[in-house]
């Protein structure tokens, strides 16, 4: 029996893929992060926009150092006219921009932007981990998780399905933990409720994985190539992205490591970097289709 088409399809894919300059790939999915995700106020974003979409279309731009130099600046006058309060994919976006432009004055572009890419997940990881492990007693005692799968909207359709509560039940928690400066204080006198136990096996899974996977990412892009580790990288960061912000839609910082993921992929490698694809369509579905609130509400129908 032959196999299916679609079996077919993506071997063909994998292999296109594993023939591709991986540097043009990632630069063309830096585009379009850029351009599915517009950042700053209206000027910025004008620009941006319209850099984006000509680099996209016009394959002579995609590697014009003008472009990219550009974006970086406007991206540090973002992060700039934001200070303090920029968002952490502010600074990585700025710092990813800056190093794709600095890649193209090099002998090897594209190794230089490989070692970039390693080295800024590594380090964005290895910072996050020490973070929460060292400096915040909070997340790994799992309140910052419990509070955060309340008061976050982002995460509301997560927890309804997860720890199987309603929409008033979980707007009755956010009045509760805002009537103190301290919302842990408030959450200790709710938290005996059956609804609260559940939320708060949620948190510490939640906090386990995180800490775990976020190690995981940390020490196989910080482990020197070559060493036995490049499957793992990639299938760790993977793993991350798709499980992270398939919930949390936070697309744009998905989309910015997946685009470094793939600037670093290994050259025969195709099915990773098919994967890495696979994972930036998994970001878009998620954000543009309300999947958990779908099997939420079905749920609570039943």
């Amino acid at each position: 029996m032959s196999p299916s088409p679609v079996i077919d399809g993506l071997r063909d894919l994998a292999g296109r893929l594993a023939r591709a300059d991986r540097f043009d790939l990632a630069l063309r999915l830096t585009l379009l992060d850029l351009l599915l995700q517009p950042v700053g106020e209206p000027g910025i974003r004008f620009v941006l926009l319209t850099g984006s979409g000509l680099g996209l279309l016009f394959p002579r731009l995609l590697r014009s150092p003008p472009l990219w130099w550009g974006a970086t600046i406007l991206l540090a006058v973002r992060v700039v006219g934001d200070w303090p309060l920029a968002d952490n994919h502010s600074y990585l976006l700025c710092y990813w921009c800056g190093a794709i432009a600095l890649s193209l004055s090099s002998e090897a572009p594209d190794e230089f932007l490989a070692h970039n890419g390693r080295w800024l997940i590594g380090l964005v990881f290895l910072f996050a981990t020490l973070w929460k492990v060292a400096l915040s007693p909070d997340f790994v005692s799992g309140v910052a998780f419990r509070v955060t799968l309340i008061l976050d909207p982002r995460f509301e359709d997560f927890t309804r399905l997860a720890a199987g509560v309603s929409p008033d039940w979980i707007e009755a928690q956010r009045v509760l933990l805002g009537q103190h400066a301290d919302g842990a204080q408030s959450l200790g006198a709710a938290s005996g409720s059956a609804e609260w136990a559940r939320v708060g096996r949620i948190a510490r899974a939640g906090t386990f994985w995180t800490l775990g996977l976020e190690a995981l990412v940390a020490l196989a892009f910080l482990w020197p190539p070559g060493r036995g580790l490049p499957k793992a990288r990639d299938a760790a960061l993977q793993v991350f992205c798709a499980t992270t912000y398939a919930v949390a839609t936070v697309a744009g910082f998905g989309w910015l490591l997946v685009a470094m993921g793939v600037a670093q992929s290994d050259r025969p490698q195709g099915r990773a970097r098919a994967l890495y694809l696979a994972v930036f369509v998994l970001i878009l579905f998620s954000r543009e289709i309300p999947w958990l609130a779908l099997i939420a509400d079905s749920s609570a129908a039943r």
